[in-house]
């Protein structure tokens, strides 16, 4: 399997949509990059960490990482493998003996951040995925497949408003893909 390191790059809000966040990564030589979705929490709890403030010492991430001294990269890393409806899989693979524990993206992220774990997608993935980083532009563009129902629909909604036909058929075609993906389970 090969894998592209990536770099947390920091969040971007979602304007005109619902409160969600989206966290960007990119490969290291900041050529393409990803977005994640989360919620505001997620936002909040990682604007903390860019912000250092001296409060999060107590928080759970932070405790967790000191009390297990072999949350360190040397032991650890995440790995964004899949998509599935709208969400990325992450692991958290364990180098000394290469057991994966699944966890939410945006948790993987955030302990990447607090253990100063690398973070890696499969390279696969990441070719199919990301896009090119347009430094200095304010938009960024997102793969349909990684978006949820719930922002598609949002999207659907506002392409019929803004009359962009074609983009509204993409959207639905691929609601109606994932809505009998899931009456097939």
């Amino acid at each position: 399997m090969s894998k592209v390191q990536l770099v947390y790059v920091g969040i971007s809000e979602i304007v005109g949509g619902p409160e969600l966040g989206l966290l960007v990564l990119s490969n290291l030589s900041h050529t393409r990059q990803i977005a994640i979705v989360c919620d505001s929490h997620m936002e909040y709890e990682l604007g903390l960490r860019s912000d250092n403030l001296p409060v999060t010492a107590s928080f759970l991430p932070e405790v967790l990482c000191r009390v297990n001294p072999l949350m360190t990269s040397a032991h650890y890393e995440i790995l964004f493998n899949s998509i599935t409806d709208g969400q990325y899989k992450a692991l958290l693979v364990s180098k000394d003996d290469l057991s994966l524990t699944p966890m939410r993206a945006s948790d993987a992220i955030l302990l990447a951040q607090v253990a100063k774990l690398e973070i890696f997608m499969e390279e696969h993935l990441f070719q199919r995925q990301s896009v090119r980083n347009d430094t200095g532009k304010n938009k960024m563009a997102l793969p349909v497949n990684a978006l949820s129902v719930d922002m598609l629909r949002h999207a659907l909604d506002r392409a019929i408003e803004d009359e962009n036909y074609e983009l509204a058929s993409t959207l639905r075609d691929e609601i109606k893909k994932r809505e009998k993906g899931k009456s097939a389970d």
